[in-house]
C-alpha cells in the first residue's frame, strides 16, 4: 500500500512540474509565432485575439501530453481535455486582462502619457501574465480532476 501512494505522489507531482513546463514552452513558442507572423500595425483587436487564443491552445496541448493517460476510458480523457482546455482559455484571458492594465500603468508611470496616445500592440505584461495563468489555470484543472478521480473510485493505482 505504501508504494503506491508513493507511485502516486511521484506521479502527480512529476506530472503537475512536467504539465506546467510543456505549457509555458510551447505557450512562448505561439507567441513568438504570432509576434513575427503578425506585425503590431494589424491591430490591439485582431492580434490580441489571436496571440492569446492561441497561446492558450498550445498551453492546452502541452497540458493535455502531460496528463495523458494511455489506459483510461475515452470519455475521461474528453472530460480531462475540456477541463485543461477551459482552464488555459479562461486563465489565458483573465491573466492577460489583469497583465495588461498592469504594463498600461508602467507605461504612464515611464512616459506621464501613453506615447502616440493608445496602443496597438498587447503590453508584455499582459502576455506573461496570459501565458502564466493559463498555464497554472490548465494544470490546477487537470490535478484536480485526477485527484477527484482517485477519491471518488478509491484507487490510488489510477496514475
Amino acid at each position: 500500500m505504501i508504494a503506491s501512494w508513493d507511485m502516486f505522489l511521484v506521479t502527480t507531482f512529476g506530472r503537475t512540474i512536467m504539465g506546467v513546463l510543456a505549457a509555458l514552452m510551447l505557450g512562448f513558442v505561439g507567441y513568438l509565432f504570432w509576434s513575427v507572423s503578425f506585425p503590431p500595425l494589424s491591430g490591439l483587436t485582431f492580434q490580441t485575439f489571436t496571440v492569446v487564443n492561441t497561446m492558450a491552445a498550445v498551453v492546452t496541448f502541452g497540458t493535455s501530453i502531460a496528463w495523458f493517460k494511455l489506459e483510461a476510458e475515452w470519455k475521461t480523457r474528453i472530460v480531462s481535455l475540456v477541463l485543461i482546455a477551459i482552464g488555459a482559455f479562461i486563465g489565458g484571458w483573465f491573466g492577460y486582462d489583469y497583465g495588461f492594465d498592469k504594463g498600461v500603468a508602467e507605461i504612464v508611470k515611464e512616459y506621464g502619457h501613453i506615447p502616440g496616445g493608445q496602443l496597438r500592440v498587447p503590453t508584455t505584461d499582459g502576455i506573461r501574465w496570459s501565458l502564466i495563468s493559463g498555464a497554472l489555470a490548465a494544470n490546477a484543472l487537470a490535478l484536480g480532476h485526477h485527484i477527484w478521480r482517485l477519491f471518488r473510485y478509491n484507487d490510488p493505482y489510477d496514475y
